[in-house]
Order: C-alpha cells, then sequence, then structure tokens
C-alpha cells in the first residue's frame, strides 16, 4: 500500500492541476486564433500587393478581407473580455477579503491573517492590514493608558498642568 501512495505522489507532482491546464488553454487559444487571423490577413494582402504589381484590377473588400478581419477582431473583443474578467476578479477578491477583514479587526477579532491567493492584486494592502493586525494586538496586551476625565484633559492642553 506504501508504494501506490509513493507512486501517486509522483504522478502528483507531474500533473498540472486541472485550473492550470484551463488557464494555459484560455491563453493559447486565442493567442492561436491571433496569429492565425494575422497570417490570413498578410496572405490576404500579399495577393492584393502582386496584383496592383501585375496591373490588374485590385478590389478590397472581397470575402477573404473580411474574414481575416473580422476573425482578428472577434479574437481580440474575446481576449480583451477575458483580460477584463481576469483583472476584476484579482482585484474583486482580494477587496472582499480584505473588506471582511476590517469588519473583523473592528469587532476585536486580532486572530487572524490576511490571506490573498497567489496572483491577487492588493497584496501590499494586505500586508499593511496585517502589520495593523499585529501591531493592535500588542497594544491591546500592553497595558493600558491613563485614563483622564475631560476637565484633566483640557487643562493639560491649556498648559496648566494641574489636573
Amino acid at each position: 500500500m506504501d508504494s501506490n501512495a509513493g507512486s501517486m505522489v509522483g504522478r502528483r507532482e507531474g500533473m498540472v492541476p486541472l485550473r492550470g491546464r484551463l488557464l494555459r488553454l484560455a491563453v493559447a487559444m486565442p493567442t492561436v486564433a491571433m496569429f492565425v487571423s494575422v497570417v490570413a490577413l498578410v496572405v490576404y494582402c500579399r495577393a492584393l500587393l502582386q496584383d496592383a504589381a501585375a496591373g490588374r484590377e485590385v478590389v478590397v473588400g472581397e470575402a477573404g478581407f473580411w474574414l481575416s478581419v473580422g476573425g482578428f477582431l472577434l479574437t481580440s473583443l474575446v481576449v480583451f473580455v477575458f483580460q477584463v474578467a481576469r483583472m476584476a476578479a484579482r482585484v474583486a477578491g482580494p477587496e472582499f477579503r480584505l473588506k471582511r477583514s476590517l469588519q473583523r479587526i473592528r469587532s476585536g477579532d486580532l486572530g487572524f491573517r490576511v490571506e490573498l491567493r497567489r496572483g491577487d492584486l492588493l497584496g501590499g494592502l494586505a500586508e499593511e492590514c496585517n502589520l495593523l493586525v499585529d501591531w493592535l494586538a500588542k497594544q491591546s496586551h500592553a497595558a493600558p493608558p491613563e485614563r483622564r476625565d475631560a476637565g484633566e484633559v483640557r487643562a493639560v492642553e491649556e498648559g496648566s498642568g494641574k489636573p
């Protein structure tokens, strides 16, 4: 049984997680489609230039031209929408976790760390929240500051120094 467990670990180490494969596919497919569209457009434009150089009539706007341009524009739109959704997720998720963490701090819970996923944006802000939680935890364990009533504070502020 141990030998099977060891072989499973070895197989898992060499495997790419499904999420990673889907991400690669989502990035690779539009890239390939854009490349094919650009190549088709270059081939079409080259044929136009050869026709013009040979003195033949050049007609811009044939089906090949519109397919090439349309394919490129459609692929560009898909890539744009994908990237916008990806960036929104990289900001919205951390923003939600930071908001929830600040609510926990406000309620007095200081026994946690703000954790973001790898690749999320706002990591610097999460680290600052963690430093704030650490600082607040230290302050809560320190001796409470001397309390003064409003009259004592006013007297000290006015410079009389008398409580």
